[in-house]
């Protein structure tokens, strides 16, 4: 477990930790990896009934690390596919998979692979002063297909893929993605008493019933994830891509030619 997540048990409840704060919480390879394992050590420990996933300072997680996802421990590979494969599209296969009730507990910002988390799990409480979004196309990135367009309407998922437009936590709520919005002084209140609700369900029952909701959507899931990283590998070839990068690590606005 890398220093930048953290995992911690209180009795029924287990929290894991984006604890990159200076990144606003932005993933690498080795947090990914981490919070897979700590997905997957939730699931097996029987006294754990409640997964809560949430961000450290004051952003939630302002998505992946442009700069660079490698890291020493978790490399980037030189198959682009097998890259994004291994990203965080693993994370949204794990907290869909977990037959035990999950809580995303967001503040400020959700953006790119963390509104992915975010729509992965069961239930997401954001302070009013949240913003929500996958401004992929912004770095010429095709990524976001997976999950936004199964949850809402599709002119709505063209919006916010297409645009990169960020939206408040309020519009959001009105599309059902957030499951409560609250002022930011009670959040960690909203939290803390659906996760006792939920510890003090009959949560071997919601596991089941979970269980079987992603069992219908899985095969649909995990082959528009596929095709969602193929999309992604595509882009990363195209000169839109590379000025976006270009942009994003000289801190301008990109010029894009649609090449």
């Amino acid at each position: 477990m890398t220093p930048q997540v953290r995992y911690a048990v209180d009795g029924a409840v287990a929290t894991i930790t984006l604890n990159r704060p200076e990144a606003l919480n932005a993933l690498n390879n080795s947090m990914i990896a981490a919070i897979r394992d700590g997905i997957r050590r939730a699931a097996d420990d029987v006294a754990v009934r409640v997964l809560v996933l949430e961000g450290e300072g004051k952003s939630f997680c302002a998505g992946d690390d442009l700069i660079d996802m490698g890291t020493p421990e978790h490399p980037k590979s030189d198959d682009l596919l097998e890259e994004y494969m291994r990203g965080y599209p693993v994370l949204v296969e794990e907290l869909r998979r977990i037959e035990k009730p999950t809580v995303c507990k967001v503040q400020r910002h959700a953006l790119g692979a963390g509104f992915e988390m975010a729509l992965a799990c069961d239930f997401v409480i954001a302070d009013e002063q949240t913003k929500v979004g996958l401004p992929f196309a912004l770095r010429g990135i095709a990524a976001g297909t997976a999950l936004l367009p199964t949850l809402v309407p599709r002119q709505v998922a063209a919006r916010i893929l297409y645009t990169a437009e960020f939206v408040t936590a309020a519009e959001a709520h009105s599309w059902g993605v957030l499951t409560r919005v609250v002022p930011t002084d009670e959040l960690d209140e909203a939290v803390k008493a659906l996760t006792q609700t939920l510890a003090g369900s009959a949560t071997r029952a919601i596991g089941l019933m979970k269980g079987a909701i992603t069992a219908t959507a899985e095969a649909g899931l995990s082959g528009a994830l596929r095709m969602q990283a193929a999309a992604t590998v595509s882009s990363a070839l195209t000169a839109d891509f590379r000025e976006g990068a270009e942009a994003f690590e000289e801190k301008r606005a990109p010029e894009f030619t649609g090449r």
